[in-house]
């Protein structure tokens, strides 16, 4: 029984961050965007947008510091 290699999930976290980011991101542009929609106009649609970017920022960041030498 040898010992298994582990894989590397150093950049699990920033990977996490891109695709929650992304996912507010259209949630926001979904909402800001769609006429009739009860959402439009109270703000959350701004919010999710500035939230999923600032997400996507932080995933870029944390991926190009953790990156692998």
């Amino acid at each position: 029984m040898g010992e298994q290699p582990k894989k590397d999930n150093r950049n699990l976290h920033a990977w996490i961050l891109w695709i929650l980011g992304i996912i507010l991101v259209i949630a926001g542009i979904i909402i800001v965007s769609v006429k009739g929609t009860h959402l439009r106009g109270s703000g959350l649609g701004t919010a999710l947008l500035i939230l999923g970017f600032i997400m996507v920022i932080i995933g870029v960041i944390r991926y190009m510091y953790k990156r692998p030498q």
